[in-house]
């Protein structure tokens, strides 16, 4: 990161950019224009960047590492004979993360992979990881595992194959080992697999494997799109009446990329994985969830697989969406641009008249759409703009030398190299713009603490069976995270409110907007850009539309005359000293507890006393000694006590409520003794937390999910009985869910919740 710093101000200062802002081509075209010499300087800092970030695999080193990490898992692998029951799956999901890691970075040392692979493979196996596992047979396989010990993995497949209930596949490997000579040992499993294959055959008629059928990118039978002359532009409004919680529309990204380092399947964006495939050469920074994932992806990471290994992509920062943008789209605009002239500049008006021209919503394809998008160029002071620039000459570059890219592109139009290098630089600055006001943002829930290159799926104290939390674990899914950055031009058809009409829930690539209270027909739907009205004061929302978006908001909660009052709710103290009622004035930071620095100043408004708030390093430490039953008794106490003077839903007792919660149940799950009336206690406790959850953000809100699970493990414990009405609408809400999320928290309802409700 530093060495990009240097090089883009060492080259802002070779730009005497002066020109009145015209378009992105034009401003490009500025770096072209430069006298000879400085144009050769500018060039060699970004050809020496490159270079210097390119970092070569040690295929001995990698190899090494590998080796121990994969005899280390090993190890434990075999002392499985010697476990049951939960011991056995935690012996199997440990050994798998530590062939995990071996595959990791084993890189593109080819022997250490094949076996990394394999040997995970046995373990997944054993565990019930069988698709994952039959993926595992064959990557090693590819990467050349050793011929005269192939039949363990072909018998490995057929195996997985038969668990999975796929005829065709059994009957694949099954034809494969007939034609091996086998020792004893092996032809008996192999007879086993004949039979096998007969059983599946008569249960049930072989049906043709389907591609799996894919999601509408945009389903919007509730909604129209609007066009105002004015400053609104386009718009979305619903068509009929839509009903609280009712799906108002869903769209599937065609292009997102992973935020920051965060490893996600880099197709589907699946991020509960338990078995990543790594690319070889991309130093741990991408993996799929499958082969097919991979092998689905292969074009578009061929282009960015050199910039990952030069961690180039994570240095951009929001260009990299940008690129992957231009990378997916421009070969489906090349057809058009054929004839569309031979210069940049003509080529650049052909784009431009499809993003003028109007297009039927939502019919028009996703990069028709994503053309037309806003952006503010225009409007940005000249460092964020020329930032904008460097970024996308430097990935411009890259394309050019790192990649084959140009190929297609010059084998396509009569354009020149030189004419597709502003063309290239110019798409890039324009969707990085359009992104900064556009692109969405998706979570997950995952566990609070989850290291650099590890799995959820393969965390050894959370899991009984695959996609089976062990009693008592749905509470460690307690965090909703950033993952992903995605594209979604039709959900940017929505304008902003700070009182947002709708809840987003992101499933992979898609996402499913439903409808946050009852919109009438022909009612404008609104999203929230920033954090709304209850979390956020007037003045920093404010500040963060002006910085972002150029505008000023005026919706009916920003412009009412006590703007912030539903904010301060969540902020009002009892004075220490005077015992009024107060609301800090002028605190920066009213979530003071979140920061680390030293508690700030807050005095009451109607007193002016200082606050000193003793009793809050003692809370935490009573927080910090929950194994021990005295402790978890005075925090009861405690958090009662602060009703007196946190009001109502403050945030900070609901901070504290959440962490008391989560450290009781972690002491509850590791066997520490609870009496009676400490599930009381803490029933109640998680109830408040989640009224105020649902007074703040709603009750269909992602955040509310892990909040829920915390009661979910009292029922699931038997400590905490509520009416079948009520049991019933918290599971109804599992279904807004991801899948594979979706699949963990209702597997975790059947098993423990659902037959004591019988």
């Amino acid at each position: 990161m530093f060495a990009l710093a240097t090089v883009f101000a060492e080259q802002n200062k070779l730009i005497a950019f002066t020109e009145t802002y015209q378009n992105e081509l034009e401003t490009i075209k500025v770096l072209h224009a430069l006298p000879a010499a400085i144009r050769q300087r500018f060039k060699e800092l970004t050809e020496e960047l490159l270079q210097h970030l390119d970092e070569p695999s040690n295929v001995e080193i990698c190899a090494k590492q590998s080796r121990s990490l994969r005899e280390q898992g090993n190890e434990v692998y075999k002392s499985k004979s010697e476990k049951s029951g939960s011991d056995l799956a935690e012996c199997l999901l440990s050994a798998s993360r530590l062939y995990t890691q071996a595959i990791l970075e084993a890189e593109n040392a080819n022997e250490e992979l094949c076996l990394g692979f394999a040997n995970r493979a046995m373990a997944l196996q054993d565990f019930g990881y069988y698709e994952q596992a039959y993926d595992d047979c064959e990557c090693a396989l590819e990467f050349g595992y050793p011929k005269k010990m192939q039949h363990k993995l072909i018998m490995r497949q057929a195996y997985c194959a038969w668990k999975m209930g796929d005829a065709q596949k059994l009957g694949e490997h099954v034809a494969r080992l007939e034609q091996l000579e086998l020792n004893a040992s092996f032809a008996q499993q192999l007879e086993q697999m004949q039979q096998e294959l007969k059983q599946l055959l008569q249960s049930k008629p072989q049906v043709e494997e389907m591609e799996e059928s894919k999601l509408d990118k945009v389903g919007s039978n509730n909604t129209d799109i609007l066009t105002d002359a004015g400053s609104r532009g386009r718009y979305m409004v619903a068509s009929q009446r839509i009903k609280q919680g009712e799906l108002i529309f869903t769209e599937q990204a065609e292009c997102f990329v992973p935020i920051e380092r965060r490893l996600i399947c880099q197709q589907c964006a699946a991020n509960l994985m338990c078995a990543p495939i790594p690319c070889t050469r991309c130093h741990q920074r991408v993996v799929y969830c499958s082969r097919r994932c991979r092998q689905l992806q292969a074009s578009i990471h061929g282009y960015e697989c050199a910039a990952y290994r030069r961690d180039l992509l994570h240095m951009c920062g929001p260009s990299h969406l940008a690129l992957r943008l231009v990378l997916t789209y421009v070969p489906q605009w090349l057809p058009q641009l054929r004839n569309g002239g031979s210069t940049a500049t003509e080529l650049w008006q052909s784009l431009m008249s499809i993003a003028a021209a109007e297009h039927h919503w939502p019919s028009a394809p996703q990069h028709v759409q994503t053309l037309c998008m806003m952006h503010h160029l225009d409007k940005e002071d000249t460092s964020q703009l020329m930032y904008c620039v460097l970024s996308a000459n430097l990935l411009q570059v890259y394309l050019h030398q790192c990649t084959n890219f140009y190929e297609q592109l010059l084998a396509s139009t009569a354009a020149s190299a030189e004419d597709w290098h502003l063309l290239l630089a110019a798409l890039i600055v324009r969707s990085a713009s359009q992104l900064h006001k556009n692109a969405h943002v998706g979570d997950a829930i995952l566990p609070r603490y989850l290291g650099v290159n590890e799995f959820v799926l393969l965390q050894p104290q959370l899991w009984r069976a695959p996609y089976h939390l062990r009693l008592g674990c749905l509470h460690k899914l307690d965090r909703t995270t950033l993952i992903k950055s995605l594209n979604l031009p039709y959900y940017g058809m929505c304008n902003h409110a700070c009182e947002p009409s709708l809840r987003s829930w992101y499933d992979g690539r898609s996402v499913s907007s439903y409808a946050a209270r009852n919109i009438e027909p022909g009612e404008e739907i609104f999203n929230c850009y920033t954090l709304n009205y209850k979390t956020c004061s007037l003045a920093k929302r404010q500040e963060q539309l002006q910085q972002v978006f150029k505008f000023q908001c005026s919706c009916s909660k920003c412009v009412r005359a006590e703007p912030d009052q539903d904010y301060f709710a969540f902020h009002r103290y009892r004075c220490e000293h005077c015992e009024q009622i107060f609301v800090p004035a002028q605190l920066k930071e009213p979530n003071w507890w979140c920061l680390e620095s030293e508690q700030p100043l807050i005095c009451c408004t109607v007193c002016q006393t200082p606050q000193e708030f003793p009793w809050y390093e003692d809370f935490l430490v009573l927080v910090a000694s929950c194994d021990n039953p005295n402790a978890r008794h005075e925090a009861y106490k405690c958090l009662d006590w602060l009703s007196n003077w946190l009001l109502d839903y403050h945030l900070l007792r609901l901070h504290l409520a959440n962490r008391l919660i989560l450290a009781c149940l972690t002491a509850k799950a590791a066997g520490k003794p609870f009496d009676d009336t400490e599930y009381v206690h803490l029933a109640r406790i998680i109830e408040y937390e989640l009224a105020g959850t649902e007074a703040m953000i709603g009750n269909n809100a992602v955040e509310y999910i892990p909040k829920l699970g915390c009661l979910f493990d009292l029922m699931a414990w038997g400590k905490y009985k509520c009416s079948k009405e009520r049991r019933e609408a918290m599971r109804a809400k599992l279904d807004y869910l991801a899948g594979e999320t979706r699949r963990i928290f209702v597997n975790y309802y059947n098993d423990f919740i659902e037959p004591l409700s019988k």
